[in-house]
């Protein structure tokens, strides 16, 4: 008797989990598309709007901006897209989503940028980590670490990759081919 109440139990918790992580998913999802579509229509506010208030933000060459505000993280990326990284566009391709607790995921992101007429490049050229927290529903990221793929950059590198680039980076080419 006690096998099919428990039984009916672990699917209806199962169920509901995995329906929830869904919805989670698809929550972090739209939080990366909301960094993306900031840079593609150089918004800063809705570049930062992905982040909580308080976060750190490590960028590419190793800059390291610690409990960065959101009017500071809007105010910088609006400068870059008015200057430097005007008339660019971002390509983002999500490769992993790991939910650690159910408020808490890591996410794995490949990116690349290319001026505005370009099409998106053959490999990525940077590795994005974010750590994002739920609050009251809202995913939002609290950590991002964008690291430079110099493998990319340097023949030799590429040569003795432990791994194959096409098998470490399959989703980044998997997009490209869609």
């Amino acid at each position: 008797m006690k096998s099919p109440v428990f039984l009916s139990i672990f699917i209806l918790f199962t169920t509901t989990t995995v329906a929830q992580s869904k919805t989670d998913e698809q929550a972090i999802k739209h939080t990366i598309q909301l960094i993306q579509n900031g840079w593609n229509n150089a918004n800063g506010e809705t570049f930062a709007s992905a982040f909580w208030d308080s976060h750190d933000f490590v960028v590419w060459n190793g800059y390291y901006f610690k409990e960065q505000s959101l009017e500071a993280n809007s105010m910088g990326h609006q400068r870059i897209f008015d200057t430097m990284y005007k008339e660019t566009q971002l390509f983002y391709t999500i490769d992993k989503i790991k939910f650690l607790t159910t408020d808490f995921a890591l996410v794995h992101v490949f990116g690349a940028v290319t001026s505005k007429d370009e099409q998106r490049p053959e490999h990525p050229q940077v590795l994005i980590s974010m750590l994002l927290e739920k609050k009251q529903n809202d995913w939002k990221i609290i950590s991002f670490h964008n690291l430079d793929l110099e493998v990319f950059q340097n023949e030799e590198m590429l040569k003795r990759a432990p791994v194959p680039v096409s098998i470490m980076y399959a989703n980044w080419y998997a997009m490209a081919s869609k």
